[in-house]
């Protein structure tokens, strides 16, 4: 078991630090981890936390909630669990929220989940008895130890941290603005962002939140994604399939040349890296994300 205050440094650290790097690492569809932790040491040592996720694109993986558990005791790195409103009703996330805390899995993500009927398990049902910002206010009564029916609940409850994730490209700006202040009103302690490759877009999300928290009086804090590109038809998937993310033109253009000259994981690094370079120079709060590739990450970083 991990020390007492182990989750309160990482908290600590993501709101008083200039700098927190979180990883994602994407539970994959097998009855083993370990194949899928290709992690050196230089990397591990910049890291401050691992994000679990939960069954993307509504696909068969391996638990989210364990693979987190097995990740922090093993690397002494915080999990930050990804709950998804899909596969859950109130009931269920509340037993497992309460039977999480005894093992120091405090840090969630709540999502609300990808469609079913996106995946690879479509005789499935999707429960969905409310969007990410219930299972927010699920958590707010929790850490009051109240169930979302406000009865009270037995033992100590150690504090709870949710974290909500936000569209990286606003189509509708006042509708992103409003969607990032809900969940921010409704708790969350931190914002993850989908991939983002255009530093004016990542100036004005850092901005709104600043303004936010101000007009708010929180301290939710920004985390911007980034995904390094290494091919043109990532950069194509990227752009037209996943929603709130807009891959630049110039982005295209460049990786669509690489990829005629057969030499797009080279350009793709090489422009990831300049991008990140840039980024990191007025911000250093970064979620990276690489598809179990953290090899990817480490040419970035190290």
């Amino acid at each position: 078991m991990i020390h007492t205050h182990f989750i309160e440094d990482f908290i600590n650290k993501l709101k008083n630090s200039q700098k927190c790097f979180t990883y994602e690492f994407s539970t994959p569809a097998s009855f083993s981890l370990e194949d899928f932790y290709n992690f050196s040491d230089s990397l591990l040592q910049q890291l401050d936390a691992f994000v679990c996720t939960d069954s993307p694109l509504a696909k068969l993986k391996h638990s989210a909630t364990l693979a987190s558990l097995k990740m922090q005791n093993i690397f002494k790195i915080p999990s930050i669990t990804t709950m998804s409103m899909r596969d859950r009703n109130t009931l269920s996330l509340q037993s497992e929220l309460i039977g999480m805390n005894s093992l120091d899995l405090r840090l969630i993500l709540a999502l609300t989940g990808d469609p079913l009927r996106l995946g690879n398990q479509t005789q499935a049902k999707g429960v969905f008895e409310g969007n990410s910002n219930l299972l927010l206010k699920i958590i707010r009564q929790l850490n009051q130890k109240k169930d979302i029916n406000d009865q009270n609940i037995q033992g100590e409850c150690k504090k709870i941290y949710p974290f909500s994730v936000l569209n990286a490209y606003p189509n509708k700006k006042e509708t992103l603005y409003k969607k990032m202040k809900e969940k921010i009103q409704n708790g969350a302690e931190a914002i993850f962002t989908q991939p983002i490759y255009d530093l004016q877009i990542a100036q004005e999300l850092i901005s709104w939140n600043k303004q936010i928290n101000q007009e708010c009086n929180t301290q939710s804090v920004l985390i911007l994604g980034f995904f390094p590109i290494t091919s043109y038809k990532t950069a194509l998937f990227l752009h037209h399939k996943l929603p709130g993310v807009y891959v630049p033109q110039d982005w295209l253009d460049t990786l669509e040349k690489a990829h005629r000259q057969n030499n797009e994981v080279a350009i793709g690094l090489a422009k990831s890296k300049d991008f990140f370079e840039k980024l990191r120079c007025f911000y250093q709060k970064i979620h990276f994300m690489s598809a179990n590739k953290p090899k990817l990450i480490e040419n970035i970083l190290c």
